[in-house]
């Protein structure tokens, strides 16, 4: 067994947790600094792959702070597949404090947040508290728009290349199946330009 140590408080977990070259490896004992709720979730998620996101075993007052708190931990620890909770009344609430709290280097956070809204931008610009975090919180709206444009740009048809069948020339276009195109070098009109894809 090995203990993660909070002061006056232990938390009891596997040994394999500390297999490697690191002196807590050695003692079996870690020593941290972090919020123990937010641990405690953390440790819960990572033996279960779930936790109680509503922080109500925590006596947390907010839902999404205590859930930024696990989020932040997990960063820290670089423990992945924690997920946003977005759809709760207070996601705006940590989108701002997401981003009145740490600087615009730090994208960890931020990006979590920004992806959730992104995935989700439909259904959250219809609630009020979302579009005044999005008027409001300095960064927050750049860094959407930016998220927003790229995936934009991927969901575009790729540009292909084509042979002209009567000029034999090269060229790149999107070009949608079942309409009249011209050769852009020798200008043959043809319906059927997928049979001449390179």
């Amino acid at each position: 067994m090995a203990l993660f140590n909070f002061g006056d408080k232990e938390l009891k977990i596997h040994k394999l947790a500390f297999n490697g070259e690191w002196k807590e490896g050695a003692n079996g004992v870690v020593r941290l600094e972090d919020d123990v709720s937010a641990v405690e979730a953390l440790l819960q998620f990572m033996y279960t792959f779930d936790y109680d996101a509503s922080g109500s075993a925590q006596n947390s007052s907010s839902p999404i702070a205590f859930n930024v708190k696990v989020y932040s931990i997990a960063e820290k620890y670089d423990v992945a597949a924690v997920e946003t909770c977005w759809d709760m009344d207070d996601f705006p609430d940590a989108i701002a404090r997401v981003y009145d709290s740490t600087p615009s280097v730090d994208r960890s956070l931020r990006t979590i947040v920004v992806d959730a809204a992104c995935k989700h931008i439909d259904t959250l610009l219809s609630k009020q508290g979302f579009c005044d975090v999005l008027n409001e919180t300095l960064g927050f709206a750049s860094d959407m728009t930016q998220l927003l444009a790229k995936s934009q740009n991927r969901k575009r048809s790729p540009t292909r290349k084509y042979r002209c069948p009567d000029c034999f020339n090269h060229w790149e276009a999107e070009l949608d199946s079942g309409s009249y195109y011209h050769c852009i070098r020798c200008g043959v009109r043809y319906f059927n330009w997928a049979s001449y894809i390179v």
